[in-house]
C-alpha cells in the first residue's frame, strides 16, 4: 500500500533535470535568430563585447534587452532605460509567485531566488503547462540553464559574427528589433481580443505622444513608459481577470 502511494506521489511531481532539459529544446531552437540578432545589434549600438555579455547574463530578458538597445540608439537617458526595463520585467514578480505556489515546501530560499532569477517567459510557460501539481527544482534547472547558456553563447556569436558581415547589413539589423516584437505580438493579437486592443492602444498612445505638439518636449523613454502603462490599465479595465475575450 505504501509503495502505491509513493508511486502516485512521484507521478504528481515533474521529472528532474533531464526531463526539464528535453522540454527546453524547442525554445532553444526558436531563440537562435533573436539571440544572435541581439549580439549583432549590441555591437551596432556601440556596446563592447563585455557590456553585451553582461547585459545578456544579468538582464537575461530578450524583450527588455532589445528595448534597452533601441532606447540607447535613439539617445534616451540611462535612467529612463533602467525604469523602462524594470517595468517590462515587473511581470516576473507575478510569474515567480505563480511558480512558487507549485513548488515543494522547505526549498532553500537562496536556491529559490536563483531559480527565479533564471525564469523567463518561455521557461514559465513550460513549467506552467506541466500536468504534475508540484514543479521540482531539478526540472526548473533543466529548463532554465540550457536556455540561459544558449542565449549568452549566441549573443557572443552574434557579436563576433559582425566582423564577417557587410557594414550595410549590420546597419539594417536594427529592423530585427521591430521584427521580433511583431513576431511576439501578432500571434497573441490574433488569438486574443484583449491582446489586440492593448497593443493597438499602446501604438496609438505612443504615436500621439510623439507627434502631438503638446508632448513635443516629452522624453521618449517616459513616453514609452506612459504608453505601456496606460495601455495596460485600459486592458485591465476592459478585460478583468477571467473575462478575457478571445477572437
Amino acid at each position: 500500500m505504501e509503495r502505491v502511494q509513493e508511486t502516485a506521489g512521484r507521478r504528481n511531481v515533474t521529472g528532474g533535470f533531464s526531463a526539464g532539459a528535453k522540454k527546453s529544446l524547442p525554445v532553444i531552437i526558436g531563440m537562435v535568430p533573436s539571440a544572435m540578432a541581439f549580439g549583432i545589434l549590441a555591437k551596432t549600438a556601440g556596446l563592447s563585447i563585455w557590456e553585451s555579455l553582461f547585459m545578456s547574463a544579468v538582464v537575461f530578458a530578450g524583450a527588455s534587452q532589445f528595448a534597452a538597445l533601441n532606447m540607447l540608439m535613439i539617445g534616451v537617458s540611462m535612467a529612463d532605460i533602467l525604469i523602462t526595463t524594470a517595468l517590462l520585467n515587473a511581470r516576473h514578480i507575478m510569474m515567480g509567485s505563480s511558480i512558487s505556489q507549485r513548488m515543494e515546501r522547505g526549498i532553500n530560499p537562496f536556491e529559490k531566488f536563483a531559480l527565479f532569477f533564471f525564469l523567463t517567459d518561455e521557461s514559465f510557460s513550460i513549467a506552467s503547462l506541466q500536468e504534475a501539481e508540484i514543479v521540482a527544482p531539478g526540472f526548473l534547472w533543466g529548463v532554465q540553464l540550457p536556455i540561459f547558456l544558449t542565449w549568452n553563447v549566441l549573443t557572443l556569436c552574434g557579436y563576433i559574427g559582425t566582423a564577417f558581415l557587410p557594414r550595410d547589413l549590420q546597419s539594417s539589423m536594427g529592423i530585427a528589433i521591430y521584427a521580433l516584437f511583431l513576431a511576439i505580438i501578432i500571434p497573441a493579437a490574433r488569438k486574443s481580443r484583449a491582446a489586440l486592443i492593448v497593443t493597438l492602444s499602446a501604438m496609438t498612445l505612443s504615436a500621439l505622444l510623439k507627434w502631438l505638439p503638446l508632448f513635443a518636449q516629452l522624453n521618449r523613454g517616459l513616453a514609452i513608459i506612459i504608453s505601456a502603462g496606460a495601455a495596460a490599465v485600459i486592458g485591465a479595465l476592459l478585460f478583468p481577470t477571467g473575462k478575457e475575450a478571445r477572437g
